[in-house]
């Protein structure tokens, strides 16, 4: 039961989220858990993250995994994504901060979370949509893209204290550009190459 009532208010929270992200950032700001906690909720969203898209991978027609048209292990890809959020934690608070945002690295790193936690909720859906129709999963792909999309621009927005959705745009835009050239160089350092790894 209670896990029932756990889930419930999860599933509750996150539609809130998707509805309106700027109270659902704020609120989540709010919580104030600490470095440690949201280290640790970050690296839980980054493995669920790797197992919905391995069930995802098991469930369509095509590759969902791959890379440069080589297949992505779940441990690659596990990597990639751990030290992509990892850097966009950090990305988003630099960038923001030089464009005039009040965001703290704790800030950066709660609406991250709550972005992933989202993204997860999505793929989830996913799945279950492969089984049915894949072609209704790839629109629903789609949505969940501008979805997401959405939520990080009204997230940064709120994160920031901006009150500009386009200040907040331009912010998350450089900080994905920043992270994705970093984290290419991290990733070809470790052995895990832009062309598919082989870890």
């Amino acid at each position: 039961q209670t896990m029932n009532i756990t889930m419930q208010s999860a599933t509750r929270a996150l539609w809130g989220a998707v509805i309106d992200p700027a109270t659902a950032a704020r609120q989540a700001l709010d919580w104030r858990l600490g470095l440690g906690n949201m280290w640790m909720a970050l690296a839980l969203v980054a493995v669920l993250n790797v197992l919905m898209l391995a069930l995802l991978q098991a469930a369509s027609p095509m590759p969902v995994m791959a890379q440069g048209g080589m297949m992505l292990t779940p441990f690659s890809y596990a990597m990639i994504i751990t030290i992509f959020l990892f850097l966009l934690v950090y990305t988003i608070y630099h960038v923001g901060r030089m464009m005039g945002g009040q965001g703290t690295v704790e800030d950066s790193l709660t609406v991250i979370v709550l972005f992933q936690s989202i993204s997860v909720a999505l793929e989830a859906v996913q799945v279950l949509l492969v089984v049915i129709s894949p072609q209704i999963a790839s629109i629903f792909g789609l949505v969940s893209l501008a979805v997401l999309i959405r939520c990080m621009v009204n997230f940064v927005n709120v994160m920031h204290r901006f009150d500009s959705l386009g200040k907040s745009l331009a912010t998350m835009i450089f900080a994905v550009i920043g992270t994705a050239l970093i984290a290419g160089i991290v990733l070809t350092v470790l052995g895990i190459a832009p062309t598919g790894g082989q870890i």
